[in-house]
Parts: C-alpha cells; structure tokens; sequence
C-alpha cells in the first residue's frame, strides 16, 4: 500500500464530541499546518435504524412496552400506536429506535476517530495526528523535549521513536488534500541499551516524566505555507505540553517471604496509614465524603492493612490460594482471576485509562472481562497468566529459608507502586464509603424486615459492620440478625418477669421489633447488640478486632 493509500485510510471524521477539532477546509494555492497532536484511535460511532415487533404477554400500555426498549446508546424510540394505547395478551406493537453502533469503512471494516491525549507512558504506542489543509509538498514532524526546569534533557533532540520497526527521529507525511494525517508509532528508542539510558535519566527526576512537543516543517511546495506562529511549534506553551511518563514498576519496595499457617508468600508491609490520606481535606470539601464517614474509615482502617500494604500469603475459602490481597480495605483477587481488587482495577480503568495504562499496562498487569492477569513486560516471548499459575509465580522465591528476608518479586513491585500512587489511592478511600453507604448499611439482618442502617446510628456500629463486611461479607446478614435475635430474647424475657407482678392492663409490651420506636433509648440497645455481635460474628479475631475499634476515639460518639 502506497503512503497515500495508507493516509487516505486513517481519514478523519470529526468527532461531534471532540469540539476541538474544528473541520478542516482548503484553500487554494495554500499549505496550511493547522494543529498537530498526539492521539489514540476510538470506535467512530454512528446512529442506525432499528425495529423490533413486540408481542403483548399480559396487556399493558404502549408506554409500558417502549420502556422495555429503553437503554444506553438508544434514542428517538418510536410505536406504530399511541402510549395511551391499552394492549391486551398476543396483542403486538411494532418499535423503532436508533441506535449507536460502531461505524464502518466502505470496504466493511470498523471505522476509527482520532481522541487527543495528554500524556502516555515510554514504550506504548500512540498516534501522531496532524490536521493539514493543501494538495501539495510534504509534512516533516519532530518531536521535541521541553526541558522545563530540569538541568538537562532526558531525551536528545529530535526524539528517536520506533515506526513499526525501524528507529526514526522524524515523521513525513505527503500533502494531497487529505486533511487529516496520522501515524502510529512506538515510544522508545529501538536499543534496549538506548531504553535502558533514558530510563536510568528519568530515573533521576523526582517525577520521572518528562515533556515533549513537535517541531514541523513544509517542503516541495511552491503554495504559500502557513503556520500558527513563527516558531512551527506545537503543543509548545504551558499546559499544552504532552507529558511522557516511565513506571519503574517498583523495583525499589523490600518484599518479604512471611508465613501464615504454615504457608510462604510474599508482602510488602506499607506505611501509609488512611488516617494519614493526604487528601481528606479535599474529599470533604468536594462532598465526596463527611467527616463522620472518615472518622468511621479511620478507625475501622486500624484492622485492616495500609493504603499501600499488597500481600500474597493468604487462601480462600474453597482453600486454594489467593493471589494477591492489595490497599487499606485489603481487596483479594482469588484463585480464579476475579476478586474485589480486579473489580477496582476495572474500574479505575474506565476512569483513569491514562493512569491505568502507566501504573497497570505498562508493567505487565491487565484486567480482561474481569479478570487480572500478569505478563512478564520485560520478556517478549512471556504469555500472559493468572489463576494458581500466577499465584505460583508470585511465591516462587518463598520458602522456610528465607522466612524474614527480603525477596524478589518482579510481580507484586507494581501493584505496591499502583496502590502508592495518590491517584488510586484516592479510589481506594471513595471505594471504602461506597461500600459502607451502597452495600453493607442497606443489608436487612436475617429474620427481620429493618435496614442495618436503621439500627446503627453510631460510628462504631457502622464501623463494625462494615469490617465484618470486608472481611466475611456473606456472614454479616446472618450473624447480625443472631445477634438481634438474642437481644429481642432477653428483652421479651425481662418484660415477661416484670409482667408477673403487674395486674391486668398495666403489663407491660414488648420491645418493638422498630427501631425507628426506640426514641432515647436506641443508643442504649444499639450498644447492647454490638458488645455481643461485634464479639461474636464469625471470622478471624472478630473479638480482637471489635475492642480495638471500641477503644479508637475516632469511633467514640
């Protein structure tokens, strides 16, 4: 394929979202270099006609039936009839809507627009785009580093790049009226010495990033060339320039081979504490969380590990053996691949895909239709592993021997480096609520209609649930209504007594099964019913763990 062929294939369509990206136009007799940016490819969707016929079950409205139909990527849905329209059974009713699919090329294949980036990570692949208006000369690009208030570049200017495979430091594209122009390329030199050289300098930096921009020029035209400004620079003025990271995966975190009844794994111990989040302030402030939420996380937190604490010494409860347990809420990922902590992962994917890409990719570690797995980034022939094959891989190097010692451990370094970064440190925290307020304080305790969130009023009662929760979510519902169980017993016995004494039409009721009812008293009975479920609920040093919580004065009402 020609290079003109090749550009002419990678035609832009302006996306109506990227409003950045005004519409080109040509103007004879003129080159003119309009913008050049780095960017990723992204579906290019499209709006398509579709119909369905709906056959009525049990009667019902015509508004009844286009709900059905309603959901993400649908619109403009339509019925033959009007929504007043009553329907009884067999009864059918045609719908059309639109809907959002993926674009296609005129030869059938899916079709692509161009999203600008702001940053990436060495060694991935991105693309260099250049919107070009004229029908002749050629388009010579370099990329440039910035060295802002570093002493000395990182890179040496031009930047050498990889073009499939070939080492170049300058990409030309040929002007025939095609608009849009764009490229893919690789970020790194093509020595693995060269590599090596410019990761030992970022390496240096406090950050290790660094900021580049592109340098261009026309050639072969005799058509008056223009440029945004006299110097051919862009992405060149602050805030524009496009940060390169590199991730050095954590090579520097001391590992150690620990033992947990009678099995060798590794861990990183941490040290940040989430009493010590540096950002509490500002989740407050932006009502992504109360202070009494944060008082409950603080002192439920003493119990569980460190924002930045990752260990793989552990098994579940089928007794095969976890993979790894990462973060203050000490998620696990299981012998299968999925877990809470690949959940978190998938998610911060789809929020941070940036941050994704430099903290989880670029190191080896990918979550796929949720599941997590490992790829060894520095071996090109490596297969990508999870299961007992990555929990295996992960303990390779702990044995009783060198119990206490710091090991190697090429895999957990950059989950220890992820969970560190203030990023995903962030929605490690917002994770901790969601849970408290989405999952666990919604639960209705077995054998009674009420909420927990109806009966526990005070932090150290949210505080108990939601570390029963992480740490034996399926007992919770279970145990709290035991415990419940117990207190209305003793309650209802102590009214029987009392009854004994009274006459007829002074005895006394039982104690509502509401604790909406429970007025003055409720902080009283919450507290009863805590001192024997936080003692008594099922799992690993429960009873342990409900004084330390009783003595945290962050917990105290």
């Amino acid at each position: 394929m020609s290079e003109e062929q090749e550009q002419g294939k990678d035609n832009y369509s302006a996306n109506p979202n990227q409003k950045v990206y005004d519409t080109p136009h040509q103007v004879d007799h003129e080159v003119n270099v309009v913008k050049i940016y780095f960017a990723k490819q992204v579906p290019k969707m499209t709006w398509e006609t579709k119909e369905d016929t709906y056959t009525v079950k049990n009667g019902g409205s015509v508004s009844d039936v286009k709900k059905k139909y309603e959901k993400k990527g649908r619109r403009s849905i339509q019925a033959d009839k009007e929504d007043s329209v009553k329907l009884k059974a067999k009864e059918s009713v045609k719908i059309t809507w639109e809907e959002e699919v993926q674009a296609k090329k005129a030869d059938g294949s899916p079709d692509f627009d161009f999203e600008k980036i702001n940053s990436t990570t060495i060694k991935k692949k991105v693309w260099v785009v250049a919107h070009c208006e004229g029908a002749s000369g050629k388009l010579s690009v370099e990329i440039h580093e910035n060295k802002q208030t570093n002493a000395e570049n990182v890179y040496e200017n031009p930047v050498k790049f990889l073009d499939s495979e070939e080492e170049k430091s300058k990409i030309e594209f040929t002007i025939n009226g095609t608009l849009v122009y764009s490229k893919e390329i690789t970020m790194r030199p093509k020595s693995d010495e060269d590599l090596k050289k410019l990761i030992d300098k970022l390496n240096k930096r406090d950050d290790t990033n660094a900021f580049l921009y592109f340098k261009a020029e026309v050639t072969g035209t005799e058509d008056e060339v223009k440029f945004p400004d006299e110097t051919h620079e862009f992405l060149n003025k602050d805030n524009e320039r496009f940060e390169i990271r590199y991730c050095n995966c954590g090579n520097k975190y001391d590992i150690t081979c620990t033992r947990y009844s009678k099995r060798y794994g590794p861990a990183y111990w941490g040290s940040k504490k989430l009493e010590n989040y540096s950002d509490w302030d500002t989740l407050i402030e932006d009502k992504k969380i109360t202070a009494e939420e944060k008082a409950i996380l603080v002192g439920m937190s003493e119990n569980e590990g460190k924002l930045d604490s990752v260990q793989s010494y552990d098994w579940d409860l089928s007794g095969e053996q976890m993979i790894l347990t990462a973060g203050a809420m000490q998620k696990t990922v299981d012998h299968t691949g999925k877990g809470e902590f690949t959940t978190q992962v998938e998610e911060f994917k789809a929020q941070h895909p940036e941050k994704y890409d430099e903290l989880f990719v670029s190191c080896g570690w990918t979550v796929d239709a949720g599941i997590l797995y490992y790829k060894d980034p520095a071996d090109p022939k490596a297969e990508k592993i999870t299961g007992n094959t990555l929990s295996n891989k992960i303990r390779e190097n702990c044995k009783e021997s060198l119990f206490g010692k710091t090991v190697e451990c090429k895999p957990l370094q950059p989950i220890v480096n992820a969970v560190i970064d203030k990023v995903f440190q962030e929605k490690q925290v917002v994770d901790f609520i969601k849970r408290l307020k989405e999952v666990v304080l919604p639960l209705t305790p077995t054998g009674y209609s009420y909420k927990l969130s109806d009966y526990l009023l005070s932090k150290l009662g949210k505080a108990t649930a939601l570390d029963h929760h992480i740490n034996r979510p399926g007992y919770v519902e279970d145990d709290f209504g035991a415990a419940l169980g117990r207190f209305f017993a003793k309650k209802d016995a102590n009214t029987a007594k009392e009854n004994k004494t009274k006459k007829e039409g002074e005895k006394l009721e039982k104690l509502s099964r509401n604790p909406a009812d429970w007025g003055d008293m409720h902080g009283k009975y919450e507290k009863e019913i805590l001192d024997d479920y936080g003692n008594a609920r099922r799992g690993t040093d429960m009873d342990k763990r409900y004084e330390k919580m009783e003595k945290n004065s962050n917990l105290s009402s």
